[in-house]
Formats: structure tokens, C-alpha cells, sequence
């Protein structure tokens, strides 16, 4: 089905304003919470052999070891760890509220919104510094994103979904830290998930995949070219998936969003272009379950029309992307442009 531009419902200005707002203080409440996450779990004084002495617990298993015997400088040390952890603990409790303000006027106004399970897990990843550096948000619930940054509700595509799928991009194009990144000394997604649920375990008949107790999955895909995994991630994706590679090409898009509950959480998503011939490859895959091919071409042709209304000028559907498109995507975007009279331009043109 062709997609017409007013078939969108485009956001108000007051929504933009608002989602702005909210976009902006989850930046200052997650750089805090990270200043807060790379301090000692604590510092205190202990006696031995009738002299005090500063220890340091670095993480809640951590025994303690100590710097030194007290002296004027070490008094300092102890008096800054105390002074900066009470300044960001009031800093983040200055922002939570302020999250939650602002989260409340963004679903007031039905912007689109994530549940809050998802949101706790990429809150946690943002905060270690994994969420666009080494995974992205794919599948129906990278749809919120796309709607955000068209700044329009689409007629379609943006469906409520308990699956959870996040794709490896360390390492890749797709990656904020790029090609040259090496992954190594850092927490695993599977580590995040047990730090959040302690039932989450991997399954063994499908390595790719993390369940916890009440039968919730999160699965990790990843593109042959990102294999194999660093040995810290128990995660075991397929390896056979090559429709992934599409995914980590062009221009990803990044986004702040309301969860259901009134809270806030990021999401770093795959170029609009690339998913929706993703998915519009996906509804012509023999292999594919029957029952999803309908929702996949849903999705692909009203991502690939909103592309074409409300982000074209970052994210063009000129000559220089079409001259970019794998032989095995070709005909799904010729079909969109036959159907809609569409032709693309040079990218000068733009």
C-alpha cells in the first residue's frame, strides 16, 4: 500500500518542543548517573595496629584494599569521594524529578512511547556506554524511533511487541566509536541483563537468546561480519544472517523517548532506509514465518514513504544511495518507486 503524506499525523510544534526538553535532560541525567557509576563504591577508614588507614571498595564485591595510612592528603581524597557522591546523588534526584515532569507532558500529548521493561535494559546499556557503540535497537521497536525523527505518527508499522531484539554494531560503520574500536575490559549485554534480573539466563537451544523466569527473551542478532563476538559475551548469534549486514550500513538515527510508565530512554536505531528494505526483503523470504510477512511489508512501505516526506534531507533517497543497495535489494526498491512514480535524483539536487 502507497502511503500518502497526509496520511501522517505530523507533531505539533509544542511536541517537538517538548520532546526536546525531555531529550535534553536525559543527557544531563545519564552523564551523571555514569560519573556516579565510575566512582568507588565507597571509601572508609580503618584501624590496624593502632593506625587508621583509607580503604577502597571499587565495586559491592570488592573486599577493600588500601591507599595508605591517613595523612593530610588522603583526609582530602576521602573528603572530595564523600563530597562529589552526595553532590551527584542530589544531582540525579534533581533530575529524576525533572524526567518525570517532562515525561508526563510528552504522553499527554500521545507521542509514542516504549515499555518500560525494554527501557530499563537500554537505560542500563546507555549507561555503560554499550547503547551505539556496540548494539542497536532493531525490530518493531526501532519504529518509535523512526516516528520521532519524522516528527509524525505513522498510519502504520509502529506496533505494540513483547520481542526485544538488539543487533551487534561494534567494530562497524554503524558504531559511534567506528571501525577502529576494540572491545575489550568492558561489561557484556548479557551482564547488563543478570545486573537488572539475576533469572536471566541464556538458552541453550538457541544460544542467540537470554530468558529470565516470567519467559521474557531478549535476543541478540549480529551480521557475519562482526563474528566472532569478544569472548565476553556469552551470547551466541547466528552466524548465517546476512540480511544484518544491511542494518549496520548508512546513517543510524538516535533518539530520547517516553516510556508507558512516564519515565525516559534512549534509542539507537539503523538507518530508516535500510530497515524498510529490510523488511520489505524479509516479506518475500521463503524462510519466513507466514504470519509475519504482512507486518513486514506494512513496516518497510510506510518507513520507506515517511523517509521520502520527512527525512530527506538527512537521509536522502537520491542516486548515491540506490548506486549503494545490494543486487539482493534492488527489485524491493524498484517495486516502492514503480509504485509510487518515484524517481530518484542526484544527490546534488537535495
Amino acid at each position: 500500500m502507497a502511503y500518502e503524506k497526509q496520511d501522517f499525523f505530523e507533531h505539533s510544534a509544542e511536541s517537538q518542543r517538548v520532546r526536546a526538553n525531555l531529550e535534553q535532560t536525559y543527557a544531563a541525567w545519564v552523564d551523571a548517573r555514569r560519573q556516579a557509576e565510575a566512582m568507588p563504591v565507597s571509601l572508609y577508614w580503618s584501624c590496624k595496629d593502632g593506625a587508621d588507614y583509607l580503604c577502597i571498595k571499587q565495586t559491592s564485591q570488592d573486599n577493600g584494599s588500601s591507599v595508605g595510612r591517613r595523612s593530610p592528603q588522603l583526609e582530602a581524597q576521602y573528603q572530595n569521594h564523600v563530597d562529589t557522591k552526595a553532590r551527584l546523588k542530589e544531582r540525579i534526584h534533581a533530575l529524576d524529578a525533572q524526567l518525570t515532569e517532562r515525561a508526563g507532558l510528552y504522553r499527554r500529548l500521545r507521542l509514542p512511547s516504549i515499555p518500560d521493561r525494554q527501557a530499563e535494559i537500554l537505560r542500563k546499556l546507555d549507561i555503560e556506554g554499550l547503547l551505539g557503540t556496540d548494539l542497536m535497537v532493531v525490530g518493531t521497536n526501532a519504529f518509535v524511533a523512526y516516528e520521532l525523527a519524522s516528527a509524525a505518527r505513522f498510519p502504520t508499522g509502529n506496533e505494540e511487541t513483547e520481542d526485544f531484539d538488539m543487533a551487534w554494531c561494534r567494530g562497524t560503520k554503524a558504531s559511534l566509536v567506528g571501525h577502529s574500536a576494540i572491545a575489550t575490559g568492558r561489561r557484556s549485554l548479557f551482564a547488563v541483563l543478570k545486573s537488572l534480573d539475576s533469572t536471566y539466563q541464556i538458552n541453550p537451544r538457541k544460544p542467540y537468546q537470554a530468558v529470565n523466569q516470567t519467559g521474557y527473551e531478549v535476543e541478540l542478532l549480529a551480521a557475519p561480519s562482526t563474528h566472532p563476538l569478544p569472548k565476553f559475551e556469552p551470547f551466541e548469534p547466528m552466524v548465517s544472517l546476512i540480511e544484518q549486514e544491511w542494518l549496520l550500513q548508512g546513517m543510524p538515527l538516535s533518539v530520547v523517548v517516553a516510556t508507558v510508565r512516564g519515565r525516559a530512554c534512549p534509542l539507537y536505531v539503523p538507518d530508516p532506509r535500510w530497515m524498510a528494505l529490510h523488511k520489505l526483503w524479509l516479506a518475500k523470504k521463503p524462510e519466513r514465518n507466514p504470519a509475519k510477512k504482512p507486518k513486514d511489508q506494512r513496516q518497510g512501505e510506510v518507513l520507506l514513504d515517511a523517509t521520502r516526506y520527512f527525512l530527506s534531507d538527512s537521509h536522502p533517497l537520491d542516486i548515491d544511495f540506490v548506486l549503494a543497495l545490494p543486487e539482493e535489494l534492488q527489485p524491493h526498491f524498484n517495486a516502492w518507486c514503480e509504485s509510487r512514480h518515484f524517481v530518484p535524483q542526484n544527490s546534488t539536487a537535495f
